[in-house]
Order: structure tokens, then sequence, then C-alpha cells
């Protein structure tokens, strides 16, 4: 008895660990957005003249979603900070939705570290930021993007959706 109590229990427990796994993966949804190389963005000198805290880079361009749907992603950049965490590198906070015809949204928002002298990621670098939320089928959307530069400067926008 003691025995099948125990085997019992070790059962039990390999099963909520790997209850525990699962729910943490998340049963959510996962959406790629790609497009090429981002166009110059329109630059507004905010601060001390030349780049500065404060200086906004704003863009509006298309992008592929699935099924080739056309996706608007309309971006807004804000330097947040210069040099930091080390010379020549920039943070700048930046607000995006992404729209998929209609009514359907998402909208990211976050930080990233960029080259100060660039427009944009490195190539061939990648940065996280949050999803904030969503309209019509991803209405109340949660989760977390992950942007990244291809080194062939296309660029691909993976939602993580809870």
């Amino acid at each position: 008895m003691r025995l099948h109590a125990t085997s019992l229990i070790a059962a039990l427990a390999v099963a909520a660990s790997l209850s525990i796994v699962s729910c943490a993966g998340g049963s959510g949804t996962t959406v790629v957005v790609t497009h090429p190389a981002v166009p110059k963005p329109t630059y507004v000198d905010k601060g001390d003249e030349g780049p500065s805290v404060g200086d906004e880079r704003l863009w509006s361009f298309p992008g592929t979603g699935p099924g080739d749907t056309v996706v608007t992603i309309d971006w807004i950049m804000t330097t947040t900070g210069e040099d930091t965490p080390e010379k020549g590198v920039e943070s700048r906070i930046s607000s995006a939705v992404f729209s998929f015809g209609g009514s359907d949204t998402l909208l990211l928002q976050g930080v990233g570290l960029y080259p100060g002298d660039g427009a944009t990621l490195k190539p061939s670098a990648t940065v996280a930021r949050a999803i904030v939320g969503g309209t019509g089928k991803y209405e109340g959307a949660t989760g977390w993007v992950e942007s990244t530069h291809n080194a062939d400067d296309t660029w691909t926008h993976t939602f993580h959706i809870d």
C-alpha cells in the first residue's frame, strides 16, 4: 500500500508540473507580420538641436500578415536617453499600431536600444515589447512581440498573444 501511494503521489506531481509548463507556455495565438526595409522616417527634432532626448521618428508603411493580409503599420519612436547604456547608444520608446484591415489591430509598446546614428535597430538585432491591446478579433490582446531586423534588411514581428 505504501509503494502504491508513493507511486500515486509521484504521478500526480509529474502531472501537476506538466500542467504548469503547459500553462506557462500558453495556448495563445502567434501572429507574424513581415515587411521590407522601413522607409526614411519623418524626423522631428524636439529636444536640443541635433540628436537628443525628445526627438521623434514617425512612420506609416505596409507589411504582410497571415494569409498575405496587407497590414498597415503606424509607428512612433521617441528618444528617451542618450549614450545609455554605453556611448553611441540611445534608448527609445516605441508605440505602434498594426492594422489588419477593417477593425482588427494589434498595439505594441516598449523600449529598445538603438545605434545613436541610425533610425532603426542594427541588422540581425531583436527587441521584445509588450502587446498593450487590440481591437476587432484582437480585442483586449496581451502578450509580447518580438521584432527582428533581419540581415537582409527585412523585418519580422512575431506577436505572442496570450
